[in-house]
């Protein structure tokens, strides 16, 4: 059995989306916005600072960013039952 690891995504502001193949060394390219310049990219969180680094070292990358994703709440229930209450 595989053992998932720990992924983190990143928003990579770019100049050129020409050069977007040069982050496949990086990590997993879930999605390139031609019209607005940006990647997303997911990563190990094991070498998340690193990597950060190392892909803002990238001429045509204008800044890094890690995304909010991870603190937005996946479980709904929770919400929907707080709403529920209130009326």
């Amino acid at each position: 059995m595989t053992k998932l690891t720990d992924r983190t995504e990143l928003i990579v502001s770019t100049y050129s989306i020409r050069q977007v193949k040069n982050l496949k060394k990086f990590g997993d390219i879930q999605f390139v916005s031609k019209k607005m310049h940006y990647v997303i990219i997911f990563v190990d969180n094991k070498e998340l600072d690193t990597t950060i680094q190392e892909i803002n070292k990238l001429r045509f990358v204008k800044k890094v960013d890690v995304s909010p994703t991870v603190d937005l709440a996946i479980d709904f229930g929770e919400v929907n039952a707080e709403n529920d209450t209130e009326e």
